[in-house]
């Protein structure tokens, strides 16, 4: 908790529990649901401080990070994110105008490293939202007090990072759910991605490849919006995009699966064991393993925290070298890569 540095804002991953039972689980809940994130808090230490406590002085002035203004950027990064063609965007200027009037606040550390795969907090008091995202791994301090973007590759991660955070302000500020486009996407696109790294692990047949694609997909509209919404708009997309799955094997499914086990992805992989004969040899940390070694470490959280799946969306989109993109970009184009994209870019432009 932050109160006593004098915060107004509540960060996303504070120690107050956002569930059903306190108000509607959105998709950027609290950090501390991650099973992934509490590992990494268990094993990881940032300046011999735990990630828990590390993470929250992004948002606060002189506590590790420094604020970022967009008049510190040096000419030729300014160039490069908002001006030149290298980023072919429609909404170029309307992200440059949420980063000058403090929607999305760069923040930057010297001290602190906190890992690619935790690109920013979103904050909220219920009337405002604001992203602090850290863009630190992409830019240096120079002796004229401006930050330089040194390695041209990273001009696409930091913009990567800047369209994830632009992103995630317009989602949390608005109460609607996201159009169907994105949201379809988004899940689609998860889905197919935890069914390739379970195939990987298992080697399953073409219907066991689809069972399993199913299941991730009413898994992470779990996760995203919480039990009762969650499988409601799950009942639309089942019925849209799995045409390889008879009602009868889609009844059998939904009858033998427990409802509680798309809770957790422990309780969701050890379900699929149970289930499943030839998944006896699963185990949440081997999925862990699989899905960093064969999507890259920047995607690590979007393995069970939805919000950052939306970066690694955008990284894809932004040919991040954070990424490893061939394994990503024919899920993208096979999930509605196009629609999302169009549809990102058309909420980023709405002011």
């Amino acid at each position: 908790m932050l109160e006593h540095m004098g915060n107004d804002f509540l960060p996303s991953c504070s120690f107050e529990k956002l569930d059903e039972s306190v108000g509607e689980r959105s998709i950027y809940y609290r950090l501390g649901d991650s099973e992934l994130f509490t590992f990494a808090n268990k094993n990881t230490t940032i300046g011999k401080e735990k990630l828990i406590d590390v993470i929250p002085r992004m948002v606060v002035e002189d506590h590790g990070f420094l604020r970022v203004d967009f008049s510190q950027l040096d000419k030729s990064t300014k160039f490069e994110l908002f001006d030149s063609g290298r980023f072919k965007m429609s909404c170029k200027k309307s992200l440059q105008a949420m980063v000058e009037r403090g929607d999305v606040i760069m923040v930057y550390s010297e001290e602190y490293m906190i890992p690619t795969s935790i690109p920013f907090i979103v904050q909220t008091n219920g009337r405002n939202s604001r992203i602090f995202v850290n863009i630190s791994d992409f830019v240096e301090l120079n002796q004229y007090g401006q930050y330089v973007v040194t390695q041209t590759r990273n001009y696409n991660a930091l913009m990567a990072v800047l369209f994830a955070a632009a992103l995630a302000q317009k989602i949390v500020s608005t109460t609607s759910a996201l159009p169907a486009d994105l949201a379809d996407g988004l899940v689609l696109s998860y889905a197919s991605m935890l069914e390739t790294v379970i195939n990987s692990l298992v080697h399953l047949d073409p219907v066991g490849k689809e069972k399993i694609r199913y299941l991730a997909t009413e898994f992470s509209l779990i996760q995203m919006y919480g039990t009762e919404k969650g499988t409601t708009l799950f009942y639309r997309m089942k019925q849209t995009y799995f045409a390889k799955l008879s009602k009868l094997i889609m009844d059998s499914i939904d009858n033998q699966f427990k409802l509680d086990n798309f809770d957790k992805l422990s309780l969701f992989i050890d379900q699929l064991k149970e289930l499943y004969p030839s998944m006896h040899g699963l185990s949440v940390y081997t999925v862990y393993d699989r899905w960093i070694r064969r999507y890259g470490a920047a995607t690590a959280m979007s393995i069970d925290y939805l919000g950052y799946h939306l970066y690694t969306i955008c990284m894809v989109l932004m040919e991040s070298p954070l990424i490893t993109r061939m394994a990503l970009e024919p899920i993208m184009e096979k999930n509605k890569g196009a629609d999302m994209y169009k549809r990102m870019q058309a909420m980023i432009g709405t002011n």
